[in-house]
């Protein structure tokens, strides 16, 4: 009789210490977890304002209307040719 009583004993004492082994791995898994998805959440919103910033704070295109001096020994052609294309695209 107390050889059942031994092993039924201990097999309490091994099912409470896993019992507990698992359940504070769990907690510390959900914890891990909880804390990932808080940093995730405050990355979004870094990301997103960033996106609102740059859309914000973007630097308004600059047109450049150079006369063009043919006379000029100087002169880029292609740099001419390029800027009367992206002018008339612009309109």
């Amino acid at each position: 009789m107390s050889t059942a009583n031994v092993l039924r004993y201990s097999a309490l004492g091994l099912g409470v210490f896993f019992g507990l082994k698992n359940d504070m791995g769990n907690k510390k898994t959900a914890s891990q977890k909880a804390a990932d998805d808080a940093f995730q959440a405050k990355l979004k919103l870094v990301d997103e304002a960033r996106a609102e910033y740059g859309r914000l704070h973007n630097p308004a295109p600059t047109t450049q209307s150079k006369e063009i001096n043919l006379e000029d020994p100087n002169l880029d052609i292609g740099a001419a040719i390029l800027q009367a294309v992206d002018s008339l695209g612009s309109n």
